[in-house]
């Protein structure tokens, strides 16, 4: 156990099922004199859970252990991904826990199975970039989550608990194969030798120190990107291209980036293409807008229309108009053309420029601007109907004097 990551100055809270390893975690820290809050938590998923709850309860009972069980009702997690929504309510019971002990310290009793369970489970998804398997410490929701029987096997710690006649329950789910874990664990991992256990484990820590190596040589882009909200991709070295990708979009989406989404992504970069949208899990999308490109929420579309008298002033969150600014942003405007109609761009928008009929959507790639830039860019329009101005860009034909009386200042 590595005890060398605690500290019994601290108070923790432990996570703690019923199975032997949960007990067996908490026995030991016990012994050894530990500040533990024990949380429990019943999701009354199986029909013998109450007697999970009653072996905590009596062991805390026992050896004068602060215990809290948090009872579920089935409604909690019934729809959508059981073990995803029973971590959650795990994570959120540690969460009030802990503010009642005035600690973010919690102990889960993962061990070194379950750091191959899941390698195995990332191997298969392809998920390679980076980290391989379960980390010691990581954070999680302003939780601190420790797990210091990472090198202990599953075996060890169920012989320890037999033998030292520590109290535990088997929880029959987790022999079956409904869920993918339980697959991975007692079709192909239960049949690794100790051997082959230890050669995939120092794989993984190998892969793992080699990743973080990446990591560091990526440190100063991930910085930039991190403070400025985009980047120029020609600017990250090919051989480091695929893992900043996957870094970049990990920041927003957490572990949902497989490695079909960074595919895609740096198939779409070096498209032809200089404007990119993909859609990304929870509700985030990839924008390429020329050489530079980011994650960002994805945005409901946005439609505007402001009516203008003479005059008048506007501060906007699209566009400032004004009576003075740079003479691309301004044009001169006949009385009789008034009340104007600032909004923004549709697909089937014309301006009768001196060089002729021009789309405002060609204008737009012509002076490279944003796609994402252009859902809000404002044109101006007079009471016929005819665009006038186009800030920075264009003015219609009928406009070129430079005697502005209006300006829209984007």
């Amino acid at each position: 156990m590595k005890l060398n990551l605690l500290d019994r100055s601290k108070m923790y809270i432990i996570g703690v099922s019923g199975g032997c390893d949960s007990m067996y975690l908490l026995h030991q820290l016990h012994t050894l004199n530990y500040n533990l809050v024990v949380c429990h938590v019943n999701y009354h998923y199986r029909e013998d859970s109450n007697e999970d709850t009653a072996l905590v309860k009596d062991y805390c009972k026992q050896h004068n252990i602060p215990v809290h069980i948090k009872e579920c009702n089935t409604s909690e997690y019934h729809e959508g991904n059981f073990q995803k929504n029973a971590r959650k309510i795990r994570y959120d019971f540690y969460k009030e826990t802990g503010n009642k002990y005035d600690t973010n310290l919690v102990l889960l009793a993962h061990h070194k199975d379950d750091y191959l369970e899941n390698v195995l489970m990332q191997l298969e998804k392809h998920q390679t970039y980076f980290y391989l398997g379960i980390k010691t410490i990581n954070e999680v929701n302003g939780l601190t989550l420790i797990r210091p029987l990472l090198d202990i096997y599953k075996q060890e710690i169920r012989e320890y608990c037999d033998l030292n006649s520590i109290p535990y329950r088997d929880d029959y789910t987790n022999f079956e194969t409904y869920f993918k874990r339980d697959t991975i664990r007692n079709t192909i991992l239960d049949k690794y030798s100790l051997d082959e256990k230890e050669d995939l484990y120092h794989k993984a820590i190998s892969h793992n120190t080699r990743m973080q190596k990446i990591k560091e040589s990526l440190s100063d882009s991930i910085t930039f990107y991190t403070k400025h909200g985009y980047i120029d991709y020609t600017s990250i070295p090919d051989h480091l291209f695929s893992f900043f990708i996957y870094l970049m979009v990990y920041q927003s989406v957490q572990d949902k980036v497989s490695a079909s989404i960074v595919d895609e992504i740096i198939k779409q970069i070096h498209s032809n293409k200089p404007n990119v949208t993909i859609n990304l899990p929870v509700n985030k999308v990839f924008i390429k807008e020329y050489n530079n490109i980011y994650v960002s929420n994805k945005e409901a579309d946005i439609s505007y229309e402001y009516i203008v008298n003479k005059g008048e002033q506007l501060e906007t969150e699209y566009f400032t108009l004004s009576h003075n600014g740079p003479v691309n942003y301004g044009v001169d405007v006949r009385e009789d053309e008034y009340p104007l109609t600032i909004r923004n761009a549709r697909d089937n928008d014309a301006v009768k420029t001196s060089g002729g009929t021009k789309k405002v959507n060609r204008l737009f790639i012509n002076a490279k601007v944003p796609l994402s830039k252009r859902r809000y860019y404002p044109i101006v329009l007079n009471q016929y109907g005819e665009i006038i101005l186009i800030p920075n860009i264009t003015k219609n034909y009928k406009h070129l004097s430079t005697n502005a009386n209006i300006f829209v200042i984007i």
